[in-house]
C-alpha cells in the first residue's frame, strides 16, 4: 500500500501534511513506500506486545513522518522519534533498512534526550523513551496543518534559490532564511507574496471549475482564506463541503507568511540530496506527570545518493530554550532500541549486542548470528563545546541482566549524567556470544548554562556498514567518514559529501583480438590532475611550494563555490585544501547485455603518482592494450580517477588525563565507474570471399550453457529464458541476404545484413531460434544460403533438443 503518512513538505513552495489533517490535496507529493518496506512477520513483536501501554498515553494523532535516505532508509517523525515507533502503533514497516532491499531491520525506536537542572529539580524530555515508548517532544496540537516535515535538495538549485553560501534573492544577506515556512528575514508582503501553499497566484491557477475568472471563478484552486465562502472543490470523506475559514488549511490571502509565498524561505541553503527539516517542543500537549523544560527542538536530517556515503545519515538538533528560566548542567543523549536482523527471522531482536568505540564516540548494536545483518550506530559529531571537553556516558540495558531506568525525571537525569556509575561511565561491551533484546543510551555533557533564548546545537549521525571493523565499507570506517563530513558541512564552500576528482575521457580502438584504450586526452573537460578540494585536510599538510598546493584556482567560479562567485585567495595568495588527484583505476566488465551494473566490473590495472608516499607508487600511465579478448563476446571498460585520503584531527580525553589527538583518515574518494564506460564487441571480421560463412555453435544443443557464464553470447544466466536461444553467423560479407530453410525446402526466414557504419569490418549476425510465428525451432537439420556480391554460399546447421 501507499500510505498518506508518508506525505511531507517537499520544498519551500510545497508543504504537505501527514495524517490527522484535512488540508486540501494541493500538489500532493507521495513518497512511494511499497517497494521500500517489508511486512513484519506474524511472530515478531508489535509495539503493543513490547510496551503494553495505551497509545493515548504516549502518542499524538497529528504527527508527521517521512522516509529519509537512499541506500540506508530510516523513518523519521516530527516527534523527534525514528524507527518503527514513528508509526505510533499498528503494523509498522521496517524502521531502518540497510542496505536497501535487504530486509534487514535496525531500529524499533530511538530519539534524542535533553536533561538539566531547573530551579534545583532534575528534568528530562525525550524524543523516545524505551521503557514505555513515551515521546515528550511533540508538534503543536493547535496548528497541526503547519507542523510539517519540510524537504529540499541540492538538486533543486537549478529552479529553486537554495544554494548554500549565496545571496539567492539579492537582498545582501546570505542564508538568512531557514526551511521552516516562516519569513525569517522579514521581506514578505501581503500584496505580492500571499499566494498560498501551491506557490501559484489565483490568476494562473486551474481547479475543478476551470481557470481564473475575476467574477465567476476568482479562486480556481479553492485555497483562499475566506471565512464566509464554501470550498466547492474538496468535499470531505462524507461528501460535505466546508467553509474556507481555517487559515492553516486555506493559506492564500490569509495574511500570514507561510508555505508557498515567493519571499518565504527563498534564501535557505540546501546541504544534501535530501534535506528534511521539522520542529517540535516539549511544552506541546504535555502528558500528565511530565514537566516540560520549555525547549523547542529543530531537527534537520541529511542524506546523499553517493554510495560511498550511503550508510551515513547526519542529524542536526537545535535545542532552543523558549522558557524564562536558565537550565543548568545540561546533558544531551540519544536512546536507541536497535532491533537488528532480518525481518523474516521472527526472533532476530533477541540476538543483539551493543558496544562502544571510544576513539570515534560511537555506540552501536549488531546481530552476530543472523547472516546478512548489518550493524547500526550513533556517532557524536559536534557540540558547542570541543568534543574532548565533554564527559561521555554509554550504558546498555535489557529486560534481564541490567537495570532499565524508570520514567522518573530524576532517575533519567542521573543516568544521563552518569551518577549511578562514576567509575564506569563507559559500560563494558555486551558479549556477542550472549546476545539479547538490548538497547543503549549514549549521553554527553555537561553544558553548564542554557539561558532563555539560547540555542544548543548538537550533531550526531546514524552509521552502518557491512561489518563493524573489518572489510570494506564497515561501520568504524563510516563513523570516521561522518566526522569528516561534519567538518565539511560547516564550510559553505565545501563540496558535499566530498569532492571527487573527475573521470578522464576514455577512447578505444579495436585491433585483431584486442582493444587499445586511451585516456590521455581531454575535449575541454576538467583535468583530474588539477582538481582542487577546498576541504581536504591531508592535502593541506603538504608544503605551500608542493604541486598539490601551488597555483590555487582562486578565480574559478561556481564549480567551487556553488554560486558562481569568485573564490577569494587568502593574504598569501593561497586557498585551503589542495589538489587531491592520486591516480587512475582501469576496470573491465564482461556483461553481455546492455547497461552493465557497477558490480559487474573488475579492476584490472591501477596507476598512481610515484614518489608521493601515497598508494603503491606504481607510476601513472594513460594507455592500455587488452589482448585477452574472446572473439564473439562483449566487453565494457571504464577508467576512474581516485584521490588521496582525507583526514582530520579528533581530540579526546587521555586515559591518564590530558588530551589525546587521534588522526582520523578516510580512504581516497573515487569517481563513478559509469562516468566514461565504453562498449567493445570483439566481433568476427567480414569476409570478401565466397564460402567462409559459418554457423556457431553447430550443432546447437539445448542441454548446453551458451550464456555469458558458459562462454557464449546468449546474455546473462540470471535473466536467461528459452526465447534467448540463438545461433551466430560469422565471417559474413559486408552486405548480404541470409535465408534459412527446412530440409523440405520451406523458407523459415529471410535476413538482410549489412555491417554497421561504426564498425564496417564487423561480420557477424545473431538469429534467435524461433520461427516467424514466435515458436521455438524444433530439433532437426536446417539449410541456409548467403547471397552477396561474391555469389551464393550453401550451408547447414543442426538443432538438438
Amino acid at each position: 500500500m501507499i500510505s498518506s503518512d508518508a506525505w511531507i513538505g517537499t520544498s519551500h513552495r510545497q508543504a504537505i501534511p501527514g495524517p490527522g489533517s484535512c488540508l486540501l490535496n494541493i500538489i500532493p507529493v507521495l513518497l512511494t513506500v511499497f517497494s521500500l518496506i517489508a511486512p513484519r512477520p506474524a511472530d515478531a513483536r508489535s509495539p503493543q506486545q513490547k510496551y503494553p501501554v495505551s497509545p493515548s498515553e504516549t502518542n499524538v494523532n497529528y504527527a508527521k513522518r517521512a522516509l529519509q535516505g537512499f541506500d540506508m532508509r530510516v523513518w523519521i517523525s516530527n516527534q523527534m522519534t525514528i524507527g518503527q515507533q514513528v508509526w505510533d502503533g499498528g503494523i509498522p514497516p521496517i524502521g531502518l533498512e540497510y542496505p536497501l532491499g535487504s530486509g534487514i531491520e535496525h531500529v524499533f525506536g530511538g530519539g534524542p534526550w535533553i536533561g538539566g537542572i531547573v530551579d534545583g529539580a532534575r528534568r528530562v524530555s525525550e524524543g523516545y523513551n524505551g521503557d514505555n515508548a513515551n515521546k515528550y517532544i511533540r508538534p503543536d496540537p493547535r496548528h497541526p496543518l503547519r507542523e510539517l516535515i519540510w524537504r529540499t535538495s541540492v538538486a533543486d538549485s537549478l529552479t529553486e534559490p537554495n544554494r548554500r553560501g549565496c545571496d539567492d534573492d539579492g537582498d545582501g544577506k546570505i542564508d538568512e532564511d531557514d526551511l521552516d515556512g516562516l519569513d525569517n528575514d522579514g521581506d514578505w508582503t501581503d500584496s505580492t507574496d500571499d499566494v498560498g501553499i501551491d506557490g501559484i497566484a489565483d490568476i494562473i491557477e486551474t481547479g475543478c471549475q476551470g481557470g481564473y475568472d475575476a467574477v465567476t471563478n476568482p479562486d480556481p484552486a479553492f485555497d483562499n482564506y475566506e471565512r464566509y465562502r464554501t470550498d466547492q472543490c474538496h468535499p470531505d470523506a462524507n461528501g460535505n463541503y466546508r467553509k474556507k475559514d481555517d487559515p492553516d488549511a486555506y493559506t492564500e490571502k490569509n495574511g500570514i507568511p507561510d508555505h508557498g509565498e515567493p519571499n518565504v524561505d527563498e534564501d535557505y541553503g540546501a546541504i544534501s540530496d535530501n534535506d528534511l527539516y521539522c520542529s517540535a517542543s516539549d511544552r506541546n500537549d504535555p502528558p500528565a506527570g511530565h514537566y516540560p523544560m520549555e525547549i523547542k527542538v529543530i531537527q534537520k536530517v541529511y542524506a546523499w545518493r553517493d554510495p560511498s556515503y550511503g550508510a551515513i545519515i547526519p542529524f542536526d538538533y537545535y535545542f532552543i530554550n523558549e522558557g524564562t528560566k536558565t537550565i543548568e548542567d545540561v546533558y544531551v543523549g540519544y536512546f536507541l532500541d536497535a532491533d537488528v536482523g532480518p525481518v523474516n527471522s521472527g526472533d532476530y531482536y533477541n540476538r543483539n549486542y551493543t558496544c562502544y568505540i571510544d576513539t570515534l564516540r560511537t555506540a552501536y548494536a549488531h546481530n552476530p548470528i543472523d547472516r546478512g545483518s548489518t550493524p547500526i550506530g550513533i556517532t557524536v559529531l559536534g557540540t558547542p563545546k570541543p568534543l574532548n571537553e565533554l564527559k561521555y556516558i554509554y550504558q546498555w540495558f535489557d529486560f534481564t541482566t541490567r537495570f532499565i531506568p524508570s520514567q522518573d525525571d530524576s532517575t533519567l537525569y542521573s543516568w544521563m549524567s552518569g551518577v549511578p556509575f562514576p567509575d564506569n561511565l563507559i559500560a563494558i561491551c555486551q558479549s556477542p556470544t550472549n546476545p539479547s533484546d538490548t538497547r543503549f543510551l549514549l549521553s554527553f555533557g555537561p553544558f553548564e548554562s542554557f539561558a532563555p533564548g539560547e540555542t544548543l546545537k548538537i550533531s550526531i549521525a546514524l552509521v552502518s556498514g557491512f561489518g563493524v571493523e573489518s572489510g570494506p565499507n564497515n561501520l568504524k570506517e563510516n563513523a570516521g567518514k561522518a566526522l569528516l563530513l561534519h567538518e565539511r558541512m560547516k564550510n559553505p564552500g565545501a563540496v558535499l559529501p566530498r569532492a571527487v576528482p573527475p573521470s578522464p575521457e576514455l577512447r578505444f580502438a579495436q585491433a585483431d583480438n584486442g582493444v587499445r584504450l586511451d585516456w590521455a586526452h581531454s575535449s575541454g573537460g576538467p583535468d583530474p590532475l588539477r582538481f582542487w578540494d577546498l576541504s581536504n585536510g591531508f592535502a593541506e599538510t603538504f608544503s605551500p611550494g608542493h604541486w598539490r598546493r601551488s597555483d590555487p584556482p582562486c578565480e574559478i567560479g561556481g564549480d567551487v563555490t556553488g554560486c558562481g562567485a569568485l573564490v577569494p585567495c587568502d593574504s598569501s595568495g593561497g586557498l585551503p585544501g589542495g589538489r587531491i588527484f592520486e591516480g587512475y583505476r582501469l576496470y573491465r566488465s564482461e556483461h553481455q547485455g546492455e547497461n552493465p551494473h557497477p558490480g559487474s566490473f573488475t579492476k584490472i590495472r591501477e596507476y598512481d603518482i610515484p614518489g608521493d608516499g601515497v598508494g603503491f607508487d606504481f607510476g601513472l600511465d594513460t594507455a592500455f592494450v587488452d589482448s585477452n579478448l574472446q572473439v564473439g563476446r562483449r566487453y565494457w571498460y571504464a577508467v576512474t580517477s581516485f584521490g588521496i585520503p582525507d583526514m582530520n584531527i579528533v581530540p579526546r580525553p587521555g586515559p591518564s588525563g590530558g588530551v589525546v589527538y587521534d588522526t582520523n583518515f578516510t580512504p581516497g574518494i573515487e569517481s563513478n565507474i559509469l562516468d566514461n564506460v565504453v562498449k567493445v564487441d570483439a566481433s568476427f571480421r567480414t569476409s570478401d570471399r565466397l564460402g567462409e560463412v559459418l554457423v556457431v555453435p553447430n550443432p546447437y544443443r539445448v542441454d548446453h550453457d551458451y550464456t555469458s557464464q558458459g562462454g557464449g553470447w546468449e546474455g546473462n544466466s540470471y535473466d536467461w529464458t528459452d526465447f534467448k536461444r540463438k545461433i551466430r553467423f560469422i565471417h559474413l560479407p559486408r552486405k548480404c541476404t541470409i535465408r534459412i530453410y527446412t530440409v523440405a525446402g520451406d523458407v523459415i526466414t529471410t535476413l538482410n545484413y549489412e555491417s554497421p557504419p561504426g564498425d564496417p569490418d564487423e561480420g557477424q549476425f545473431d538469429w534467435r531460434l524461433v520461427t516467424e510465428s514466435k515458436r521455438p525451432l524444433a530439433s532437426g537439420l536446417y539449410v541456409f544460403t548467403v547471397e552477396s556480391e561474391y555469389g551464393t554460399q550453401y550451408g547447414k546447421f543442426v538443432v538438438i533438443r
